[in-house]
């Protein structure tokens, strides 16, 4: 029979216990500058003894007076205040005069000025229901098309039902499809067809009106197209396969989804935290003034912690600010140390892709530059995490520049960058009549001394977004 019983037990165990201050110094090592940024402005509003530097220097009591001076010539104290007297008989002048003094035109014409400037995305939506008030005075018709209009997808494609629309608005079928056929010719083009042949269609009736074969291939032969099937289309068009490759040329012009032209995708701001410049026949690495915030601590907040006439329990939340303060200044600072010791040690490796290019990238991984700069290669993974650096060849992330290598016949390694690159240089050199098949690319680079399975082709040309040979094939 089991006993069972509650009996307090001691017992002895290891774990990895990560504490407030270390989580917060792995967070900021792996933000971006924007991240950080926002970051900092949280601590700034949160904690009173954090102040942010306008630069890397305080500015001096001497240079105050300078920088104080006023757009008209105005001389401004060092609270940001004004010389009362200056503005004085200005000011009894128009009140003498009867001059509304709480209206400055000025401020009035700038305020217009920024309202008027104030611009809203337009959408696919907004940019139909625009033209349906000045396209329907009947008050019938408007209600019809909006519920034609609130049909449409993000694609521009019309998704309803017009016997439904027939139902609930109680009117003729024919009056429906008579109001669909007007939108139909809203602008974008296309807009309002219930696929992508229709779309098509009504784009080639204004666009190339008088262009029957156009119009046969993409009502007949979209499918076939899609797929290449250039000789067949020609063969049941009865025109030759150059007439069909002009033909689709053409179709290249139109814009299958329409409404996408409307769709917006959230603009992602980059800011490098490095730049690379030579200097005296030297590559040099350096932090950024954008990437390097500078944060200090308020001097009178900080002698209100040491004031013991001061309350206990303000003092103790004064020192419990400061402490966090420092804690904060000193892991952004082991932040910037550490991206830049890694940054300078990804460049040292990379000097060939700084003179020459993308093509002469070295292999590199993170256990490389961990071992150089002499931390665990987790740190390296986040340190480089959405990290971009300025360079003579562009700007790029520095996790861009790792990549596993091939041996090349002369013992040497070979970037899978470069490779890829490669590729993509043969590809668009090949003959697009007869397109290389990717054994074919592979001979090609073993004759260079690279070798490379078929397979490893495959993978990087669709890596690279390059179709198939088949795809590729022009006639």
């Amino acid at each position: 029979m089991m006993h069972m019983e509650n009996r307090l037990v001691q017992a002895q165990s290891q774990r990895l216990m990560l504490t407030q201050k270390m989580q917060q110094a792995l967070k900021i090592l792996q933000y971006n500058s924007l991240e950080l940024d926002t970051h900092i402005q949280t601590e700034l509003e949160a904690n009173p003894l954090l102040e942010q530097l306008r630069n890397d220097n305080e500015v001096s009591q001497e240079q105050a007076p300078e920088l104080a001076q006023g757009h008209d010539g105005a001389d401004f104290d060092d609270v940001g205040g004004f010389d009362l007297d200056m503005f004085n008989d200005p000011w009894e002048r128009r009140l003498l005069e009867g001059k509304d003094l709480s209206i400055n035109p000025d401020l009035g014409a700038r305020r217009d000025h920024f309202e008027n400037s104030i611009t809203k995305e337009v959408t696919l939506l907004s940019r139909l229901m625009e033209q349906l008030r000045l396209a329907f005075e009947n008050e019938s018709d408007y209600s019809v098309g909006e519920l034609i209009v609130g049909d449409v997808d993000s694609k521009g494609f019309y998704t309803g039902s017009l016997e439904e629309i027939a139902s609930i608005m109680e009117v003729p079928l024919e009056q429906v499809e008579r109001i669909l056929y007007r939108i139909q010719r809203f602008e974008p083009l296309g807009v309002g067809a219930r696929d992508v042949v229709e779309s098509l269609l009504l784009q080639i009736n204004v666009e190339f009106p008088d262009d029957l074969k156009l119009k046969e291939l993409v009502e007949f032969h979209l499918e076939d197209l899609q797929h290449r099937q250039i000789p067949k289309i020609a063969k049941s068009m009865k025109i030759s396969t150059e007439q069909v490759e002009e033909l689709k040329q053409k179709l290249a012009k139109l814009n299958p989804y329409p409404g996408e032209e409307y769709a917006s995708e959230t603009t992602q701001y980059v800011i490098p935290e490095l730049v690379v410049d030579k200097f005296e026949g030297e590559w040099e690495v350096a932090l950024t003034s954008d990437g390097s915030p500078s944060l200090k601590l308020n001097d009178d907040y900080k002698s209100m912690s040491k004031d013991r006439s001061i309350e206990k329990e303000e003092r103790s939340y004064l020192r419990e600010k400061m402490e966090s303060a420092k804690w904060l200044i000193r892991n952004i600072e082991q932040r910037q140390q550490t991206i830049l010791k890694i940054g300078k040690a990804i460049m040292d490796i990379q000097k060939d892709f700084l003179e020459k290019g993308v093509d002469q990238i070295k292999p590199l991984t993170l256990q490389n530059i961990a071992d150089v700069v002499g931390v665990h290669e987790a740190t390296v993974s986040r340190t480089t995490r959405g990290k971009y650096v300025q360079t003579p060849q562009g700007l790029f992330e520095l996790k861009y520049f790792f990549s596993t290598g091939l041996k090349t016949d002369s013992g040497e390694d070979q970037s899978s960058k470069s490779v890829q690159l490669r590729i993509k240089n043969i590809v668009e050199e090949e003959n697009k009549r007869k397109p290389l098949s990717d054994q074919k690319i592979a001979n090609a680079l073993k004759e260079e001394g690279i070798n490379i399975a078929r397979r490893t082709i495959t993978k990087y040309r669709e890596a690279l977004n390059i179709p198939s040979t088949t795809m590729r094939r022009e006639y």
